[in-house]
């Protein structure tokens, strides 16, 4: 991982902030023009900043971690409690001078491309469904009104999640095909998600325990210093995720071994960026040791074992398998984990 300074991120800040301030006076503006009631439309300083912080943050793991680099215009969407600032190039340009925004006053729920509302609240996602593809997320005020926290850590907590969900909308590209060939072939539900797996299987206690197993022996091989023995350990843990499988994703749910593998692939790689820029010097500086237990945690499953098999993987091969998860999407993490295994 480079440490490298690289450009001016208070300078990318300061032209950013700018552009955002001048989005926001347009709205106002236009919104007089046309002779409406023009309700307050004025983000705080704060939130301004962290957008641009977040972007910046993104700019640098799309360079520096990730390896993304470019991808193709999709609608960026952030919101508090009264304004919706929205791009189509936040997070395609290259540069903060690059992004173009455009700011309106919202009534207590956002429209999304497509028609959907929803309310203001705690929200951060990204959507490649319908031929749309665009995230959204609110700000900081937002978060900490609902009961989020405040202050550097939530801040910090919210970039790692922004730069979680960018990595989806690039991935959308490489894997979205074989996903929606699962969903199609399958007949699954509007409702099939990452969860899919924890949902089915969640009482089933056996079947919670090996997906912790999996977990603690992934994140194992990924911290022993010995190249042997870091292979034996992710021997280990896909043996038993294999058994799991062959146990229990049986008949009708036979599936979900396939939704799992892309779930995973997904979802861990969202989290090693989101890991990576956390403990970067440039980025969020925490403690690798402190920071591990958090992005390993039981709550969601597809996070907390994709985070350790990504982890494992990492360490086993090394950068390369980043040119398939965050680039051709040729190969899931778990078919590149096997194929080094078997070497």
């Amino acid at each position: 991982m480079s440490t490298a300074r690289v450009g001016s991120p208070r300078m990318d800040l300061d032209i950013g902030l700018t552009a955002l301030a001048a989005a926001l006076a347009l709205g106002a503006r236009t919104a007089a023009q046309e002779g409406a009631p023009a309700p307050a439309c004025a983000m705080s300083a704060a939130d301004r900043a962290w957008i641009e912080r977040a972007l910046e943050a993104w700019r640098f793991t799309s360079r520096e971690i990730t390896g993304i680099g470019s991808v193709p215009d999709f609608r960026a969407i952030f919101f508090d409690a009264g304004c919706v600032l929205t791009s189509p190039d936040a997070l395609s340009s290259p540069t903060a001078e690059g992004v173009t925004w455009s700011a309106a006053a919202h009534g207590g729920s956002i429209t999304l491309p497509g028609g959907r509302d929803v309310p203001v609240g705690i929200t951060s996602f990204a959507s490649g469904g319908d031929g749309l593809m665009y995230f959204v997320m609110s700000t900081p005020s937002v978060w900490s009104a609902n009961g989020a926290g405040s202050g550097p850590s939530l801040e910090t907590t919210m970039v790692a999640v922004l730069l979680h969900e960018g990595s989806h909308v690039a991935q959308t590209g490489p894997y979205g095909k074989r996903l929606g060939k699962l969903i199609e072939e399958n007949s699954l539900p509007d409702s099939f998600s990452d969860n899919a797996v924890q949902d089915r299987f969640r009482t089933n206690a056996e079947f919670s325990a090996s997906v912790r197993k999996e977990i603690d022996l992934f994140l194992k091989a990924a911290a022993h210093p010995d190249d042997v023995e870091a292979r034996l350990l992710a021997f280990e843990a896909r043996d038993a995720m294999r058994e799991r499988q062959a146990r229990w994703v049986v008949g009708p749910d036979a599936y979900l071994v396939d939704a799992e593998d892309l779930w995973l692939t997904f979802e861990g790689s969202g989290q090693w960026a989101a890991f990576q820029w956390t403990v970067h010097p440039q980025g969020g500086g925490e403690k690798p040791a402190d920071l591990i237990p958090r992005f390993a945690r039981d709550g969601e499953w597809s996070q907390a074992e994709g985070f350790a098999v990504v982890m494992a993987l990492d360490r086993i091969v090394g950068p390369a398998w980043k040119k398939h998860a965050f680039g051709d999407g040729e190969q899931t993490v778990l078919e590149m984990l096997d194929a080094a295994l078997s070497e």
